[in-house]
């Protein structure tokens, strides 16, 4: 009997991407979704496909979410996408292949093809790269913050390279390949106050030398990297400036300018 593969997906509010992801993972026959708290038609665009498992998981925070989407599954192997990603069926057809023929690796890395404004991102910053995508549901699990890694059996991964293995990079995931700008920013107020709140919670704290400095020092380390790209690396050295910098704005202002309101229960900050 051939081996399944189940496949995981985080979503918030994700109808904007979905259906494409969707749409290229009919080959599976086990889609788990597990949904943090959509109120836009996220769910609803989830069930009209006859592969897909829903489950309601009020946001736990990324790493307790993407474990709760492996204890979902009921396949041996796992295959993590985003949402705003798909599948070519060269890839769909690979995973299928590597596992049915006796793998000797646990975890298996997978080459994303990353866009931003319409072009593929192929050096510098940012750039198409490598993934760990595919592994055994009981011996790997996620851990760290935000920036996770993963754990099989208990131990980082990059004690144990002889366990993973590398997917040939000519089968893609491929990221968003409309993502712009307005996608970005977006996105980035969400995701700013997680990496700070993560960051805060674990005593990081800063100044306000370090936040001016954060913003140059990181576009010119990040251009002198992507200066290749032409315009298009100004763009991502920029936009990761902000990125990095906001997030180091934030922790100041918990840090200096947070203060306790009547209840006690959090902090209130100047908006």
């Amino acid at each position: 009997m051939s081996k399944k593969v189940s496949v995981l997906i985080l979503t918030q509010n994700s109808e904007s991407s979905l259906k494409r992801c969707l749409d290229s993972l009919s080959l599976f026959d086990e889609v788990v979704i597990v949904d943090g708290g959509s109120t836009d038609c996220t769910i609803e665009i989830a069930k009209t496909y006859s592969n897909v498992v829903v489950h309601n998981s009020p946001w736990p925070g990324f790493i307790a979410q993407r474990n709760i989407s492996i204890d979902k599954a009921t396949h041996e192997w796992c295959f993590m996408m985003d949402s705003d990603e798909k599948l070519t069926k060269e890839l769909a057809d690979e995973i299928y292949s590597v596992i049915n023929n006796n793998p000797d690796k646990v975890l298996y890395n997978i080459c994303r093809t990353e866009y931003y404004l319409g072009k593929e991102v192929s050096s510098g910053h940012g750039k198409s790269w490598w993934q760990e995508r595919l592994f055994i549901k009981d011996r790997v699990r996620y851990t760290g913050g935000n920036h996770h890694e993963h754990l099989i059996d208990g131990r980082p991964v990059h004690e144990q390279s002889d366990k993973v293995g590398f997917i040939n990079r000519d089968f893609r995931v491929l990221h968003d390949d409309t993502y712009s700008m307005e996608d970005w920013v977006k996105k980035i107020p969400r995701f700013t106050l997680l990496v700070a709140n993560e960051k805060f919670e674990k005593g990081k704290r800063v100044g306000a030398l370090e936040v001016l400095a954060t913003l140059y020092w990181t576009f010119f380390h990040i251009f002198k990297k992507s200066w290749r790209l032409g315009k298009l690396g100004f763009v991502i050295s920029a936009q990761t400036a902000l990125f990095r910098a906001l997030i180091k704005l934030i922790i100041y202002e918990k840090s200096q300018i947070g203060f306790k309101n009547d209840s006690g229960s959090k902090d209130t900050y100047l908006g």
